[in-house]
């Protein structure tokens, strides 16, 4: 039938656009469509909506499809995410889904990254044993220390390209607890001198997938950058851990992180930056959402206090 044969991708609203985000019925005509092209529409597969994301993906068998648009923010996000699937082309032995193909559809208006499936199922859904996630926790910390020594390239976020973020308003939009937010700004300030590396950023539930019990694959690429190394703590720390410090320490372990005297501290002042940086790139964004049910956080006096609580290691 061909693009032309197709209803355009237009939307009212941001709520008209959610609410066929995760519906494999809309998007599959489009799907069908990009996988013809590229000569990847093989086998007869029932299409499955991707759920939990910013931009509709589309699983057909063992290829994905994620479409960018809509959003304010949909053509960087798209050259970013293809930009870091470049950077991950690098190695062959990574467990990341491959880069298959990309376009665009209607002029530009919309684009599109056709990926590999990984196998298993998030850890959100694998019901890992308490020895499964430690092991998941060493296999995960593997691939970032090999992830973080990839060359970056032009095309990707870079921290210092980011400008004035306003940390504490975005503070006020999480669950970060409220009384110790007006010493954020002098809190970040202290920070010692970055420390760059490749990273994921977005290292949380639905992005780890197992098999057997073993780490099978990182997804979503989305929020790749390259900024300080620390800014991976927070979403693997604070979502995927449940800020359990003994998966940290496997994680830390095995990715061979040099934990310096200072480490709590700018892990907290980069899940800070999280925050509000997330806010730039997704709908909503909680980087501290789970801290209330985990801590009595009106008893916490200080940031300093909440960095050790949160992230020092012994």
């Amino acid at each position: 039938m061909g693009i032309e044969g197709i209803r355009k991708l237009d939307f009212t609203s941001l709520e008209t656009f959610l609410e066929q985000l995760e519906s494999a019925v809309f998007w599959w005509p489009y799907a069908q469509e990009v996988l013809r092209r590229h000569d990847l529409l093989v086998g007869e597969f029932d299409p499955i909506a991707g759920t939990g994301g910013t931009y509709p993906t589309v699983i057909y068998g063992d290829v994905v499809v994620k479409f960018f648009g809509y959003t304010q923010n949909w053509q960087a996000s798209y050259e970013l995410e293809k930009a870091a699937q470049e950077v991950l082309m690098q190695s062959d032995v990574l467990a990341v889904p491959k880069l298959l193909a990309s376009g665009n559809l209607y002029a530009n208006r919309w684009s599109y990254l056709v990926t590999t499936r990984m196998p298993g199922e998030s850890w959100e859904h694998a019901e890992l044993t308490v020895w499964q996630r430690e092991m998941v926790a060493t296999d995960l910390g593997a691939q970032i220390g090999q992830i973080h020594a990839l060359e970056p390239q032009t095309g990707l976020g870079d921290m210092r390209q980011w400008g004035e973020l306003d940390l504490v308003a975005a503070a006020r939009k999480s669950s970060f607890p409220t009384h110790l937010i007006p010493g954020i700004r002098a809190y970040v300030a202290s920070i010692s001198a970055p420390d760059m590396a490749f990273v994921h950023g977005d290292l949380m539930e639905r992005h780890i997938f197992i098999a057997n019990g073993r780490l099978s694959g990182v997804i979503d690429w989305g929020d790749a950058a390259f900024q300080e190394r620390h800014y991976e703590l927070a979403k693997l720390h604070l979502d995927l851990f449940d800020c359990d410090k003994q998966l940290l320490a496997r994680f830390l372990e095995a990715s061979e992180w040099t934990v310096t005297a200072d480490f709590a501290h700018k892990a907290l002042v980069y899940a800070i930056y999280r925050q509000a940086h997330g806010l730039v790139q997704h709908h909503t964004m909680d980087v501290f959402f789970k801290l209330p049910k985990l801590f009595d956080l009106e008893k916490i006096a200080t940031i300093e206090e909440l960095a050790d609580i949160l992230f020092k290691i012994e």
